[in-house]
């Protein structure tokens, strides 16, 4: 009887084993981003002297993240993207401009995972398109099959569902010490997005490899659409980073302006 009992116990102990095995094999499969569908993930692009992309955000989706980047942009057939998208634009200062994903050599939209591709060093294939403000509106085309490398990654957040909205109007502020940008920090549902120029004296700028953007607040200003920046704003004073150091900026112009970022269901 002893033995019968010895080997049932071993029977259920290598039982047990193999079912803690699978257990984690699974869980650490689970780990992995094949949880994270594959997106067709599309930027707004801005700047001159640097090249910056700020993702289209939508709320409970893949594409629930806040990005802005520095890149760079290469072509094979001998073409400059980057020459080819400034002569554009001081022909039609008023368009805008958006980089979306290349299609892959049979046809299909080249979709990628966000979190995996978008790290410094990283490069994805991508057409620029133009949008023209002036009528008749019209999107076409700068250049096809551009390879964006990022250069530098500004920001990159994934919205949780316990974020809390933010009392004060707040902005990320980032540039290069001829141009600066602010993009409007994305907190909570119901939200807007934003990105603006700004003039500033570049000598309050002091970012870094680790620190590429700060947080500037408006403070006594609430957090609404209706409070965004606008032409109105030819001198504020923020804070940055949560402390109560100044930063004095104005309105320059505006690039991108979504009122109501949606719910993808």
């Amino acid at each position: 009887m002893k033995s019968k009992m010895t080997l049932a116990t071993l029977v259920g102990f290598f039982l047990i084993l193999a079912l803690i095995s699978f257990s984690v094999a699974y869980a650490q499969g689970s780990q992995r981003n094949d949880r994270v569908p594959v997106g067709f993930h599309e930027f707004e692009m801005f700047g001159e002297k640097s090249i910056y992309l700020s993702h289209y955000p939508m709320f409970g989706s893949i594409h629930s993240y806040q990005v802005i980047l520095e890149v760079n942009l290469k072509s094979t057939d001998g073409s400059n993207p980057k020459e080819l998208y400034l002569k554009h634009k001081q022909l039609f200062p008023e368009a805008r401009y958006s980089v979306s994903p290349e299609k892959t050599s049979d046809g299909e939209p080249d979709y990628f995972v966000l979190p995996e591709v978008i790290k410094k060093g990283n490069s994805f294939r991508a057409n620029i398109h133009v949008e023209q403000t002036r009528k008749p509106a019209s999107t076409d085309y700068i250049a096809h099959n551009v390879t964006v490398e990022i250069q530098r990654v500004i920001h990159f957040r994934l919205f949780q569902p316990d974020d809390k909205k933010l009392k004060d109007l707040t902005y990320l502020l980032f540039g290069n010490d001829s141009e600066s940008f602010m993009a409007h920090y994305i907190s909570k549902y119901e939200d807007f997005d934003q990105i603006v120029s700004v003039t500033i004296n570049t000598k309050d700028l002091h970012f870094t490899e680790n620190e590429p953007a700060a947080l500037v607040t408006i403070p006594g200003r609430n957090n609404a659409k209706l409070n965004r920046l606008g032409a109105r704003d030819k001198t504020v004073v923020g804070h940055i980073n949560g402390s109560s150091d100044e930063l004095k900026f104005g309105f320059a112009t505006l690039i991108h302006y979504e009122a109501d970022l949606e719910i993808q269901r």
